[in-house]
């Protein structure tokens, strides 16, 4: 009698010889996803060198009372750079290109503040003529890079910092709070919620600067394929069977489909296996009757995030400063407030993220701070993504960054000193 240790040997022995003698065949195969994924990483990090950047600091009249809406329709309008670089199997595996990418940048050296956007060049003139289609009098200016003027090593004899990345506490499909929450509905009088952050930098003294940059860059519609998911989750229905995953999948799904029609065909008629695939394609009933208020409103806030458009998200601050006036409480304290307005209890909500985060405990830990703190100033200077990014819509990026509205009395808010006036008529040229 056979053991089940001897044949499991004697057919690992077999699976051994059929692949000493197609080793040529399958060792390539197997090979292939690794080489592919080190040669387009190479291939887009020579790409990405190559490309050339621009700096814009946006100033607005103090008059102009815009509200974040207005911004909200400007992320509306670049998400057109979606897809617009890579058209053919040579972009990706020869060129290297990658899809454009932008940061959005709020910074305050030594109190005074500035509002920035970084675009690759190529990008220049689309990103201005937005601005100033929603904002007909902001002011434009191509300026240096800040980042410069602060030196790689920090931490050092001089300089000491403390940043982090943000993340979402939750799936990407629940939403955070948005400027629509921060206006009375009968009175109708508006808390910008840009007012936290400019009058908490504003305060901020010689020596002292913050750091906050959003990097976001267009993206299909498959986060919503996952809202979707969530909302037939929280509704307790179950979503139907979907065929899909290439090719081998529908090979395979093919061969269970002959196999079931095959043998029970011959043992059940015709109509009775009509009747069987009819009821598993029957959904379930909806359990949406059944939820609480509060669910409720979950469910229409997801459903309501999915109807604009998305872009890959990157948060990321810092907080530098002489070493002698280092205050990472304060810096803390500042930008916490800022974004934990946007956070609820039943939605979403930004935290730090541990894997970025300047801290570290017991084992060398001030080698390991050292080092974290370089690195995330390296890549804020590189205006990196993290690769574990997530999915803000224009709504929710449009309440992170934009303009101060004429509600912000903050002394030192950017702003435009002259309004801008078309030339005389008669003027001659």
């Amino acid at each position: 009698m056979l053991t089940f240790s001897f044949v499991v040997v004697e057919s690992l022995k077999e699976a051994l010889i059929f692949y000493l003698d197609w080793w040529w065949l399958f060792t390539p195969l197997a090979l292939w996803p690794i080489f592919e994924l080190a040669w387009v990483s190479y291939v887009q990090e020579k790409y990405i060198k190559n490309i050339e950047w621009k700096l814009l600091e946006i100033k607005i009249p103090k008059e102009m009372e815009k509200r974040p809406k207005t911004m909200e329709e400007f992320f509306s309008a670049i998400y057109s750079s979606l897809d617009v670089v890579i058209d053919t199997l040579y972009d990706v595996y020869l060129a290297g290109m990658v899809d454009i990418w932008f940061s959005l940048e709020i910074v305050s050296i030594e109190g005074d503040i500035h509002f920035y956007i970084r675009t690759p060049i190529k990008s220049l003139g689309m990103i201005e003529a937005q601005i100033y289609a929603q904002y007909p009098e902001a002011e434009i200016k191509e300026v240096d890079d800040y980042v410069t003027d602060v030196p790689d090593d920090i931490p050092s004899k001089d300089y000491e910092l403390w940043g982090t990345d943000l993340k979402l506490n939750k799936e990407d499909a629940y939403p955070l709070r948005t400027y629509k929450e921060f206006e009375d509905q009968a009175s109708g009088e508006f808390v910008d919620p840009i007012s936290n952050i400019v009058e908490g930098v504003s305060k901020l003294q010689k020596g002292e600067q913050i750091w906050i940059q959003i990097l976001i860059r267009a993206v299909n519609d498959d986060w919503k394929k996952e809202a979707d998911s969530l909302v037939l989750k929280l509704i307790g229905r179950k979503e139907k069977n979907k065929k899909g995953g290439g090719f081998l999948s529908l090979l395979a799904s093919e061969i269970v489909d002959i196999g079931r029609y095959t043998i029970f065909g011959f043992f059940s008629p015709q109509n009775m296996m009509e009747e069987g695939d009819k009821k598993e394609e029957k959904d379930l009933p909806s359990m949406m009757l059944h939820l609480s208020p509060g669910e409720k409103e979950v469910v229409t806030a997801i459903e309501n995030s999915t109807k604009r458009f998305g872009f890959e998200t990157d948060v990321r601050w810092m907080y530098l400063s002489k070493r002698d006036i280092f205050n990472k409480t304060k810096g803390n304290a500042i930008v916490f407030s800022y974004f934990s307005q946007f956070g609820s209890q039943d939605l979403n909500s930004f935290s730090p993220d541990k894997k970025t985060k300047t801290s570290a405990y017991y084992f060398l830990s001030e080698y390991r701070k050292a080092l974290r703190k370089r690195r995330i100033l390296r890549r804020y200077k590189k205006r990196e993504f993290d690769q574990k990014s997530y999915v803000l819509n224009t709504e929710e990026l449009a309440t992170l960054f934009h303009f101060p509205t004429i509600e912000v009395k903050a002394p030192l808010a950017p702003r435009v000193e002259a309004k801008k006036g078309k030339p005389p008529a008669e003027l001659p040229v």
